[in-house]
C-alpha cells in the first residue's frame, strides 16, 4: 500500500471491491464491485486521494474540499472531518496519521481519532516519505534522510533529491531529480547506489519483489525491474502514470483513464467509470 500512496493513493481495495477516483472528469470516486468486475457505482462526489483502509474505515484527502483529511466507514456512511487543512501523502501507521501540510511542506502526525495531538515531526521541507519496520525514510531538498517514527534520530543517507521513494526489502528505489529522474537503487545496508541505464521514472511502484516503472526514456511505458540485479523487461507498451499495485494487478492511468494489467504483463483492460 505504501507504494500506492507514493502514486496518489487513487486506487484502494476494500471488502466491497475496489475504489477508484475519477481524475479525468472529476465526477467522483467509484466502487468497482468484487463480484461484478465490469460494473462501477459512484460512492461519493469527492475526489479521494491518498486513500488508506484501516479496520472499517477509509481515510483520505478530498480534492474537492481543499485537500482536507476525512475518514468514512467502508459503506460511505458517517463521514468525519479529521484535519481541516490541505494535506497530502497521508499514511496511516498504527494509531497515527502521517501527512505533509501543503502550506508549509512540513511533515506532521496526529491520532486517527479526530485528528488529535497534532505534532510537527520534521521541521524542514519534505517532498515524500515512507515508513516500514519502525523506520521513516523521507526526501528533502537537502537529500534523503531517515528517522524514527516519532521524528527522532535523524540521519542523512544520500544527497539525492527525489519525490518518489519505493522500498523493496533492504533496497530503496528513487527517481533522482538531479539526473532527469533516473531510477537509482540504494542499498540500505551498505549505502551503495546503482543507477539504472535508460530508466527514468515518471511513476514507480512495487509488489514487494519487483519494481514497476513508467519509463520516460520509452514513452512512459511500464517496465518490471528486479532491484537485486537491476535487470528490466517491458511488460506494457502503453504510456502510463499513477501506477498502483493491488494484489496481482497493476492499475494505471493513460490520458487520465483507468486501465488494469496483470503483473506479468499481457492484455490491458480499460475500466469505465
Amino acid at each position: 500500500m505504501i507504494g500506492n500512496i507514493q502514486n496518489g493513493g487513487l486506487v484502494l481495495k476494500t471488502g466491497e471491491g475496489l475504489l477508484l477516483s475519477d481524475i479525468k472528469n472529476y465526477t467522483g470516486s467509484y466502487l468497482l464491485r468484487a463480484d461484478e468486475s465490469d460494473v462501477t457505482v459512484r460512492r461519493t462526489t469527492g475526489i479521494l486521494w491518498f486513500m488508506n483502509h484501516v479496520d472499517e474505515y477509509v481515510y483520505y484527502s478530498d480534492q474537492k474540499r481543499g485537500h482536507a483529511i476525512f475518514r468514512v466507514q467502508s459503506d460511505f456512511r458517517s463521514e468525519e472531518l479529521l484535519i481541516d487543512k490541505p494535506c497530502y501523502k497521508l499514511l496511516i501507521n498504527e494509531d497515527w496519521m502521517y501527512y505533509i501540510h501543503e502550506n508549509d511542506h512540513k511533515l506532521y502526525r496526529s491520532t486517527t481519532i479526530k485528528g488529535n495531538h497534532e505534532t510537527r515531526l520534521i521541521d524542514e521541507h519534505v517532498d515524500s516519505f515512507l515508513m516500514q519496520d519502525g523506520l521513516m525514510i523521507y526526501a528533502t531538498p537537502q537529500g534523503i534522510k531517515t528517522c524514527k517514527e516519532d521524528g527522532t534520530s535523524r540521519e542523512v543517507i544520500h544527497n539525492a533529491v527525489s519525490s518518489t521513494l519505493i522500498r523493496v526489502g533492504d533496497k530503496l528505489a528513487f527517481a533522482d531529480r538531479r539526473n532527469n529522474g533516473a531510477v537509482s537503487i540504494l542499498d540500505l545496508k551498505d549505502g551503495a547506489v546503482e543507477v539504472l541505464d535508460n530508466m527514468e521514472a515518471s511513476s514507480m511502484n512495487t509488489d514487494g519483489t519487483y519494481l514497476y516503472c513508467a519509463n520516460k526514456c520509452h514513452a512512459s511505458t511500464i517496465y518490471r525491474i528486479d532491484p537485486q540485479s537491476g535487470r528490466s523487461i517491458r511488460i506494457c507498451g502503453e504510456s502510463a502514470d499513477y501506477v498502483h499495485v493491488i494484489e496481482d494487478q497493476i492499475y494505471y492511468c493513460n490520458n487520465r483513464e483507468w486501465y488494469k494489467l496483470a503483473l506479468t504483463g499481457g492484455e490491458t483492460m480499460r475500466i469505465d467509470l
